[in-house]
């Protein structure tokens, strides 16, 4: 998986990483409440050696429904969680588990570039031991296009880098989008466009009895229609 730009959040590794989990706590930590809580719910796991990113993101492949693979990626204080779900990835119940299991923040990014029949979607979701039980959640937005048609959608107490006045923009595509992401993770110590401020990566991958449906990302891709309108 060549990289010759920023990598996640709908750009050169695409569908992977559209949807990635931000867990404040270094990389081992993350990895060993994973660990626990998997072995204590009687999962079988395999558990590769550290990689370098962004080479890391090929062990999620197959992408696959159900996903069986998890990534944490060492960012220094805060840890990348992606796995393979075959629609972008799916982090949020368990980055959010590890979060609380921490006691410490979690933040979800969400670009999903034009795809299928009308489909987009721009969101982050900031949850915390300070946040509103019993999500923990501190601060939503999101803005999203389902078969055309778009919405919006706020929650929480604006965090204090903000620009909310941005919200009332008419279009709501104009409100929340993917340079605005960026920019608010930048924010919060989160520098998702520099590759370099990534780490190594360690899969975490459940050995399961049941079939899954994988796919490439060629596939995937392609199922998915991205770069439609």
């Amino acid at each position: 998986m060549p990289v010759t730009g920023p990598p996640l959040l709908g750009r050169t590794q695409s569908p992977v990483g559209w949807v990635v989990g931000f867990v404040r706590a270094p990389a081992a930590d993350v990895l060993e409440a994973d660990l626990g809580w998997r072995r204590g719910l009687g999962q079988r796991l395999e558990v590769s050696p550290p990689t370098p990113f962004p080479a890391c993101l090929s062990l999620l492949e197959p992408l696959e429904a159900p996903w069986t693979t998890e990534l944490l990626v060492d960012c220094g204080p805060w840890t990348a969680y992606l796995n393979n779900h075959k629609d972008g990835g799916d982090p949020t119940a368990a980055a959010g588990e590890l979060a609380r299991q921490l006691g410490t923040r979690c933040v979800i990014a969400v670009h999903s570039p034009p795809h299928g029949p009308g489909h987009a979607s721009t969101q982050m979701w900031v949850h915390g031991p300070d946040g509103e039980p019993p999500l923990m959640a501190e601060r939503t937005l999101a803005a999203s296009r389902q078969d055309g048609r778009w919405s919006w959608y706020e929650s929480g107490r604006p965090l204090p880098f903000e620009d909310v006045a941005r919200y009332g923009a008419r279009r709501i595509r104009d409100r929340f989008d993917r340079a605005l992401l960026v920019a608010h993770l930048h924010a919060l110590g989160i520098e998702v466009d520099d590759p370099t401020w990534f780490g190594p990566g360690v899969a975490v991958r459940q050995v399961v009895p049941w079939p899954t449906r994988p796919e490439s990302v060629e596939e995937a891709l392609e199922r998915l229609e991205v770069g439609s309108r």
